[in-house]
Order: structure tokens, then C-alpha cells, then sequence
């Protein structure tokens, strides 16, 4: 009979090791998950910012060039917009300088 509690004993200190052991090793794997789930948002936090400034970078390039062009374009119109309007000024100055005495 005593054989036999100290077997039981032996056992049951046995189990409770093994039990301590792996909510040990639970507990370790816990902290590891946490702690690539935390790495993980950072490293795609800095992806998003990354892309986020390149994506507005690429925008702001496109907007400067969009108003490059219309600027050369608004230049242009003008330009000749204005020579139109001289050439009348001019057309009009001959025309009717008979008219005005001159």
C-alpha cells in the first residue's frame, strides 16, 4: 500500500511539473504572439504612411503638371486673345481716325 501512494504521489508531482511546464511554455508562446501581432502593426503602420506620402507625392507631381499646362495654356490664350484685341484697336484707330478729325 505505501508502494503504491508513493507511486501516486510520484505521479501527481509528475503531472503537476509537466502542468507548470506547458502554462510555462503557454505563457511564452502568448508573449511571443503578442509581440509579432504588435511588430506587425507597426511594420504595416509604416507601410500605409509609406505609401500613403508616396501616393500624395505622386498626386502633388500630378496636380504641379496639370497646372504647368493650363498655365502655358491660359498664357497662350491670353497672348492671343490680346493680339486680337490690339488688332482691333488698331483696325478701329484707321477706320474711324477720318471720322474723328484726326
Amino acid at each position: 500500500m505505501k508502494k503504491i501512494k508513493e507511486a501516486e504521489e510520484a505521479s501527481n508531482r509528475e503531472i503537476a511539473e509537466k502542468s507548470k511546464a506547458l502554462e510555462a511554455e503557454l505563457l511564452k508562446l502568448e508573449r511571443e504572439t503578442d509581440k509579432a501581432i504588435a511588430d506587425a502593426k507597426v511594420a504595416a503602420d509604416a507601410y500605409v504612411a509609406a505609401e500613403t506620402e508616396k501616393a500624395r507625392r505622386a498626386a502633388q507631381d500630378r496636380a504641379g503638371a496639370i497646372l504647368t499646362a493650363t498655365r502655358r495654356e491660359a498664357d497662350a490664350l491670353s497672348a492671343k486673345l490680346l493680339s486680337e484685341k490690339r488688332l482691333r484697336e488698331i483696325v478701329d484707330e484707321v477706320l474711324f481716325s477720318d471720322f474723328k478729325g484726326e
